[in-house]
């Protein structure tokens, strides 16, 4: 799945001429609401593909088993902040962070498991662009896209700042701000949980809160493009914001 690097990487994906591609919010160690998600869906992993809004780890009970489902050829992931703080954990006050946020089973899970997990934490892109139909493109990256023109996205790379925008923003769901793109049809977010999908402009944010009693969203190409835009207004009350407990 790309360089072995804690360094920012883009992967692009060409279009699934076999099968479906389904995007899927924060699953924070629910491996369990994962699987009942692909079953209800009829996923089928000879054609189909699965890509992750990132936050695969943290909070849940199998953390360590969904990144290795990163191992899978069907199954990809861009990087989330639970790991980042994997990969970037080196103090005690970025220990004791992860920590309160979920990371105790990395230190449980000790030997070739956690030297694992990290490699495969190592291997997954900070964004991910997907081929579609008609010569258009979808982007993927964690927490939200500060830019304007996905094709600048290897650029924003080498950006420490626009990365860091992309692993722990929120500003855009914060303001109810509608977005636009000049190049991606679609950029598809998690990180902030939210009681359903909201779509603001070009911006789709999909995680409902797994891990806090919400829903797992797994969505298809032609629900996210189809999925209604929010317009912020005095009767249309924007949707609640689930607390990260």
């Amino acid at each position: 799945m790309g360089q072995k690097t804690t360094d920012p990487y883009h992967l692009h994906l060409p279009q699934n001429t076999r099968g479906r591609d389904f995007f899927m919010g924060d699953a924070h160690g629910r491996l369990d609401a994962v699987l009942v998600a692909l079953g209800e869906t009829g996923f089928d992993p000879q054609t189909d593909r699965l890509i992750s809004v990132g936050d695969l780890v943290d909070r849940g009970n199998n953390s360590y088993e969904l990144l290795k489902l990163t191992k899978q050829p069907w199954f990809y992931a861009v990087r989330g902040n639970h790991e980042a703080m994997l990969l970037e954990t080196n103090d005690h006050f970025s220990l004791v962070h992860w920590l309160m946020n979920g990371g105790n089973w990395f230190l449980e899970l000790g030997g070739e498991a956690a030297i694992e997990s990290y490699a495969l934490a190592v291997n997954l892109p900070t964004a991910i662009t997907v081929d579609i139909k008609g010569g258009k493109t979808i982007g993927i990256c964690h927490a939200e896209w500060p830019g304007d023109n996905w094709a600048d996205i290897e650029d924003v790379m080498t950006d420490k700042l626009l990365v860091n925008h992309m692993l722990w923003g929120r500003s855009i769901l914060k303001d109810m701000r509608v977005k636009t793109d000049a190049t991606a049809t679609l950029t598809i977010h998690g990180h902030t949980p939210m009681e359903h999908p909201i779509k603001l402009g070009s911006a789709l944010f999909i995680d409902t809160g797994c891990v806090f009693g919400g829903p797992i969203t797994l969505m298809d190409i032609e629900t996210a493009l189809a999925w209604p835009a929010f317009v912020p207004s005095a009767n249309q009350p924007p949707p609640r914001f689930i607390p990260e407990v």
